[in-house]
């Protein structure tokens, strides 16, 4: 078996995410994956096991991206809701920054046949941070006792969709995180923060 070479590796999950972002999951494999990562198609199996493991090592990395730029953008010195209104701002400046990784991750994300075969992202600890604030949220009671897949797509999908509207702009994002957050609080924790 011929070594790993990162900067290969690396070069066919740029491809990867490329080819996902502009034609969706109908349009990809792993052919077209080579042709533009400018590898022969034999050595994307040299990196991933088939089709299914390139797609969640692409959802992996993008998830994993997303969770850093938001988890460094959070004071755990401020209140928890202060902190769910900063990773909005962050979450809109990273899908804004990264466009095609904001779009794959929305992609798969809607994919339930792609979702149902993941396994939990528990390795990954920016992405765990987040989850122990969510579930903070929710054990305090600040956050509307559903589940936490469902908090994260509330705290997620609006902005990536604002991000890819023309008219989106930082100074429209008070009025989405006003949204946002109104639909994931519980009344009382909504009205204290807007009162703050």
């Amino acid at each position: 078996m011929k070594p790993k070479d990162e900067q290969k590796h690396q070069r066919i999950l740029t491809a990867a995410i490329t080819i996902l972002a502009q034609g969706g999951l109908a349009n990809f494999s792993t052919t077209k994956v080579a042709k533009l990562a400018g590898v022969p198609q034999s050595n994307i199996y040299i990196y991933f096991a088939n089709k299914q493991d390139l797609l969640t090592a692409v959802y992996l990395t993008t998830v994993h991206q997303q969770s850093v730029a938001v988890t460094a953008a959070l004071n755990q010195q401020l209140p928890l809701v202060t902190q769910l209104a900063t990773s909005i701002i962050a979450l809109y400046r990273f899908a804004t920054t990264f466009p095609a990784e904001a779009r794959v991750i929305r992609l798969l994300t809607a994919d339930q046949q792609f979702k149902t075969g993941l396994a939990a992202k528990t390795a990954d600890a920016a992405n765990q941070q987040i989850q122990t604030l969510l579930t903070a949220g929710v054990q305090r009671g600040l956050l509307r006792p559903d589940s936490l897949n469902l908090i994260r797509y509330f705290l997620t999908d609006p902005v990536y969709h604002y991000a890819e509207l023309a008219t989106s702009n930082e100074a429209g994002l008070v009025n989405l995180t006003q949204m946002i957050l109104g639909a994931v609080l519980q009344p009382q924790a909504y009205q204290d923060w807007l009162n703050q």
